[in-house]
């Protein structure tokens, strides 16, 4: 029997506006070695349903995990892993879609390559503009990642399952890290010696949120600085970078909450300076 190559983990939530083309997605793929592991966090709506229909009819090798509700999309992810048997996981959120040659791009690539992380760029849905991703620093990718910003759409990662497991990497569920539990999933491998590389091509569709993400501005920065100082301890020989980072972020999202007119976020980051100041 075949070994099979992809496992395709997608996480969802009351996805029932979207979960039928993300699943149409998976099943127009030219590449036909995957499975499909979908993980739910605790649906009220007919997610769970219409993907069974999937399943039903064979149109896909689909399993079917259902959680009770946590809201720890962490969670799901890791349940996603361990159930899965392909050499190499892609993680796909059930709102985001891949394009029809993606897992053939991704299979020539690994061909040529034996590599840990692979990511590539994508078509913002909403905003009908392509979010082109920027490479990883191949001698240092820590300190590139830390120092800089998440280079990585979560659903365009293709990760190999066998170095996640000998190094015992897991997305971190801790509440203080939803939002950025992606960001500290790539800053752990690449603090383990895992290596990235960039497929320069669009090859998937992300469906950026606005609406959510305005919602949480204040839980996002927060969780980002605690992510920060989560890796503190790695940086002693480069305070004055990692000084400069919460600069940098401070401000990105002072602009943010100056052209969104969110004075109650903007009260959110003078706190955490006059903490930052004390401290």
């Amino acid at each position: 029997m075949k070994k099979i190559l992809f496992s395709i983990v997608v996480t969802s939530y009351n996805s029932s506006k979207y979960i039928k083309k993300t699943l149409i997605s998976l099943l127009n793929q030219s590449f036909k070695n995957f499975e499909v592991v979908l993980v739910d966090d605790g649906s009220t709506d007919n997610t769970i349903s219409i993907a069974k229909k999937f399943k039903q009819q064979k149109k896909l090798k689909i399993k079917i995990i259902e959680l009770l509700h946590k809201s720890s999309p962490a969670r799901s992810r890791n349940v996603g892993i361990l159930n899965s048997k392909g050499k190499y996981i892609c993680f796909l959120d059930a709102d985001d879609l891949f394009l029809k040659n993606k897992l053939f791009e991704l299979n020539k690539t690994i061909k040529f390559n034996n590599l840990d992380v692979y990511y590539h760029n994508v078509i913002l849905k909403h905003k009908k503009s392509n979010l082109i991703s920027k490479n990883i620093d191949k001698k240092n990718p820590f300190k590139d990642l830390i120092f800089s910003e998440n280079k990585i759409v979560l659903s365009s990662s293709c990760v190999k399952k066998s170095f996640l497991i000998k190094k015992k990497i897991r997305f971190n569920e801790n509440k203080k890290l939803i939002s950025v539990e992606d960001y500290d999933f790539w800053l752990q491998i690449a603090s383990l010696g895992g290596n990235f590389l960039l497929i320069n091509k669009i090859l998937g569709i992300y469906n950026l949120n606005d609406a959510s993400i305005s919602k949480n501005r204040s839980v996002h920065f927060l969780n980002t600085m605690y992510l920060l100082d989560r890796y503190k301890k790695y940086l002693a020989k480069d305070k004055a970078n990692y000084f400069m980072r919460k600069i940098k972020i401070i401000l990105s999202f002072a602009k943010i909450s100056f052209s969104e007119n969110n004075y109650y976020f903007f009260l959110t980051l003078i706190k955490y300076i006059i903490k930052l100041k004390k401290a």
